[in-house]
Formats: structure tokens, sequence, C-alpha cells
């Protein structure tokens, strides 16, 4: 009897697993036909949902074109993972918190999904079958399940986001202001971590900054102060009124913290590839490490841009930033610059030694200190940030000094070509890449 019931569930199992890879070939033949016709789908998409759901728009602030863009991203990504659990599910995650300070929740999916499959059929044309349609009813019931469960789990975890208090704003960099804000209740984080920002004057306009500094330890404390730096960019709303129109006493909204990026706890030695603000989430691990007694030899590794303000600005910066570093910093300061200028020169990449790189990124006096407070710490800027990956290919392959970067680990941060570049020379340098986290999406 054990035998046929295992006979049996064996049949049924295979039978399963057919009708899935079936309709998985349905579901990809229709995208198919999506990317063919992009434009057609998502003004399909839209028209529908938004004459459907006229009260749901206001979510969808912005420039149109970049929203249909990031639908069809999105869209290609899911699709092409949905066979691939370990892909997929941290891709839901990260898009369920995403989405979960909007307050999205079951009927806005619905109501979403009800109008993909008016869009598919409009856009699939005669292909669109009743087999068809019911494939795509499982993939997106799937997906839809899985992202609210992990909303709910969410929620009994903490609110959506935090009320703060801009408490400054000052200019670092040409292009670069530092955003600290205080929330009316403590703020839980890791260092590495980044959160979405809303402000009061850009309503469900939510924009990602990582924590420029690792969490204050303060016994007892009622409300948390958290640091971000926020570039300039030409085509960004939110950074211009940061830049131009935010105030002290300003409130504004802080989601729940989300990301991974941190340094593998089984890496023997590190190392962190970072430019732009992206050294920003690098500070502080380093804060972290430096705090918590992790003195693993770590190697950051810096492409330069965003130089530090002008010298007015800059000299009160640096007392800030000296005030804040660690007493012992200033005497080890010195042998850190010298073992950073030692390392620069063996790469043989065109580095500038710790010492004389403050005109090349606004965060390199900052970087130098915790070098120091560290004391296992290497800090080199490796030229322009345009020309990281290949300065880094040279000087990974002076560190393996012949052999591989085995038992390495460390994280890379920046822009998305950039950081994908660097992560592959890591990669080919020997490194595990189960070892060198980022935060890129695509």
């Amino acid at each position: 009897m054990t035998e046929v019931l295992a006979v049996d569930g064996e049949s049924l199992n295979d039978d399963l697993m057919a009708h899935r890879a079936q309709a998985l070939t349905l579901v990809r033949q229709g995208f198919a036909a999506v990317v063919a016709r992009p434009e057609v789908f998502t003004a399909a998409l839209y028209e529908d949902f938004f004459t459907s759901n006229p009260r749901y728009q206001k979510y969808f602030v912005g420039d149109p074109k970049r929203r249909d863009e990031r639908t069809l991203e999105v869209a290609e990504r899911v699709v092409t993972e949905l066979d691939r659990p370990g892909a997929l599910l941290p891709l839901l995650r990260r898009l369920a918190l995403e989405y979960r300070k909007y307050g999205v929740r079951e009927p806005h999916y619905r109501a979403f999904a009800g109008s993909v499959m008016t869009a598919l059929e409009r856009t699939i044309g005669e292909a669109w079958t009743y087999e068809a349609a019911v494939a795509w009813v499982d993939e997106l019931t799937m997906v839809a399940s899985a992202m609210l469960g992990i909303a709910a789990e969410a929620d009994a975890q903490g609110p959506a986001y935090w009320e703060a208090e801009v408490v400054a704003v000052d200019r670092m960099a040409e292009d670069v202001v530092r955003l600290r804000a205080k929330t009316a209740f403590p703020y839980p984080y890791q260092a590495g971590q980044y959160a979405a920002i809303e402000l009061g004057r850009l309503p469900w306009v939510w924009r990602d900054f990582s924590f420029a500094a690792a969490p204050a330890e303060e016994q007892g404390a009622e409300h948390s102060v958290l640091e971000f730096h926020v570039q300039r960019s030409e085509s960004g709303r939110l950074s211009a009124v940061v830049h131009d129109e935010l105030e002290v006493g300003d409130r504004i909204r802080i989601a729940a913290p989300v990301g991974e990026l941190a340094f593998p706890a089984g890496a023997s030695r590190l190392i962190a590839v970072g430019h732009g603000t992206g050294l920003a989430p690098i500070v502080a691990l380093l804060e972290e490490a430096a705090r918590t007694g992790d003195d693993r030899p770590v190697h950051v590794v810096v492409g330069d841009s965003l130089r530090a303000a002008k010298p007015a600005k800059k000299s009160a910066a640096k007392k800030t930033a000296a005030e804040k570093a660690a007493p012992a910093a200033g005497k080890a300061a010195s042998g850190a610059a010298k073992k950073t200028a030692k390392t620069a020169k063996a790469a043989k990449a065109g580095p500038v030694p710790a010492e004389d790189a403050g005109d090349t990124h606004y965060l390199a006096e900052r970087l130098a200190e915790l070098a120091a407070a560290h004391g296992n710490a290497t800090v080199v800027h490796l030229g322009a940030a345009e020309e990281l990956p290949q300065h880094l290919d040279e000087y990974v392959r002076a560190l393996a000094g012949g052999g591989t970067l085995s038992g390495w680990g460390g994280v890379a941060v920046g822009s998305t070509a950039t950081v994908q570049a660097c992560l592959d020379v890591l990669a080919s340098a020997g490194a595990d890449p189960a070892d060198v986290r980022s935060d890129l999406f695509g």
C-alpha cells in the first residue's frame, strides 16, 4: 500500500510540475509580447487603473515615462525569477516593503492586478487565450500573496514610517548636504541600511537614502537622530527641495529601514568600494566596526567625486568631525596615512594617499579619522569615479600578490553600472560573490 501511495504521490508531483512549467511558458510568451509593444501595455495599464481607481492616482506622482520604465523593469525581473524562489523572494520582499509606506493593501493589489490583465489582453491580442489568462491569474495571485504576507510580517514588527523633525541641514560639498532629523520615537536600524524619506512639501514622493552614521548608543533615549547625505540630482524634485528649501524645524517622514548591506561575518579580510554619496553607508559601517571592536583588515577604495565644501565651510565641518572622533584618532592618524601611502604605491593604480586626499572627496577627512580609530583600515583614492573599476582591478591584483582574494568579503556602493563592474572585478579576483554585498536593484 505504501508503495502505491508513493507512486501516486510521485505521479501527482510530476503532473503539478508539468502544469507549472506549461503555465510559466504561457506567462513568458505573453510577456514577450509586452516587451515587443511596451508602450501599448503601459498605456492600457494606467488608463484602466486610473479610470477604475481615480483615488489611487495620487500615489503615482512624478514623470510618467519613468513610471512606465520602472513598471516594465519590475515586471521583467519578476517574470524572469518566477521559477527561482531563492531570487524571487528577496525581490518581492524589497518591493513589498517599498510599497508598504504608501499604505498599499490587498484591495490595491487586486485592483492593479485587474488592470494588468486588461492591459495584457489589449497588448497580446488574439494570442490571449483562456489558458494564458488562467496562467497569469495564478502567477499574479502567488506574487501578491507573498508580498502581502511580507507586509503583514513587517506591520507586526513596527510602523511603516516615523515622523521626524529636521534639526540640521549643512552643506558638505557643492552638490551634497547633510540632513539630520530627530524622530519622535526611537528608530531602530543597522549600519549599512537605508530608508525612504518623504517631505511635507512633496507628499507621496519618497526617495531612498543610506544612513550616513552608525546607530548611536543612547540607553533609554526617547528619540533617534538620523543622518543622511543628499546629493543634488538634475531630475530629482526631492533633492532640489532638500538643497534649496528645507529648513530646521520642518517635518519629514522616514520609512522603516531596509537593506542588508553589511561586512560579512565569515570573511577574514574586507574591502569596501564606493564613490559619491555611496561612501556614506561605508562610513557608517566603519563607525560600527570601530565601536564593536571588529578589527579585521579592511581596505576602503574610493572613487573620487563630490569634492568637499569651500574652505570656510570645510573648516566648520572639520571641527564637527574632530569632536566626534575617538580621542586616540589624532595620534594614530599619521601611522594610518603612512600605511595608506605604502599600499597605494604597491597598487600602481595612481591612488592618492589619505593625507593628500582632502580635495578629492567630501568624506576624505572622515574616512582618514575612522581608519585611525579602527587601527587596521587602509583608505586609498583611486582617481576619478568613472575609472574606478579599471583601477580597482589593478589594485586587487597587487593586494592578491599573484594569488586570489579567497576569504575576502566586503561591500560595493555607488551607481548601478559602476558597482556592477566592481562586483565583477572582485569576483574575478577570487572573492566569493556571496560575501560581497551591494544594494543593487537590477
